[in-house]
């Protein structure tokens, strides 16, 4: 467990954004060759890139949370408790005024897409955020569930997120009827994993 990630790339906590970035590429590059050496020094190598790469996703999560702060006068949770509520337009209306489009502000922008059941515009934002922050496991896990449901040819986007006992629409057999309720779940928990990752983002 790293106690201090800036000491991995041997600078002080407040150094700015762009330096962090360059001296993680010069460490990435050095280690990376350096893991191929034989013996001892290959090893090293290895657990050196090992630990820097754990040292940068723990420093890239604070960049984000620091840029919320600087967007929204807070953090994410605003724009969490809008959706909650069903005020997407206002939602809307906060990430267009941030100028700076993080993986954070895609991943919320896909929820915003998903909750109006405009999934292709939603996986289109899920992947901007994975691009931009690969090492994140909230972002992965919910474009790899949003990715289930709508391969499947028999789901119905009016059906996603339904209610519980609500009637299926176009529901001929019993074999559909299994399709569009298994679908119906995995819809709903990509909205329960969505808004309970944005809630921790404060």
């Amino acid at each position: 467990m790293i106690n201090d990630p800036y000491k991995v790339l041997d600078l002080p906590e407040d150094s700015g954004e762009e330096l962090l970035k360059a001296r993680y590429e010069e460490l990435k590059a050095k280690y990376s060759e350096q893991r191929f050496a034989s013996g001892e020094e290959g090893n090293e190598g290895a657990n050196k890139l090992m630990e820097l790469e754990e040292a940068w996703r723990m420093i890239s999560e604070q960049l984000e949370k620091s840029r919320a702060k600087e967007n929204f006068g807070g953090d994410f949770g605003q724009i969490d408790d809008l959706i909650k509520k069903g005020k997407y337009d206002e939602a809307q209306a906060m990430l267009d005024s941030c100028t700076d489009r993080s993986a954070e502000w895609h991943y919320l922008q896909s929820i915003i897409f998903y909750k109006r059941d405009w999934l292709t515009e939603s996986r289109k934002q899920l992947k901007m955020a994975v691009e931009q922050d690969p090492s994140n496991e909230k972002y992965k896990t919910a474009l790899t569930k949003l990715e289930m449901v709508m391969g499947n040819p028999q789901t119905n986007p009016q059906n996603l997120g339904r209610p519980q006992g609500a009637p299926v629409i176009n529901d001929d057999s019993a074999q559909q009827t299994a399709n569009c309720l298994s679908n119906c779940c995995l819809a709903y928990c990509i909205t329960d994993c969505c808004c309970n990752a944005a809630r921790c983002c404060g």
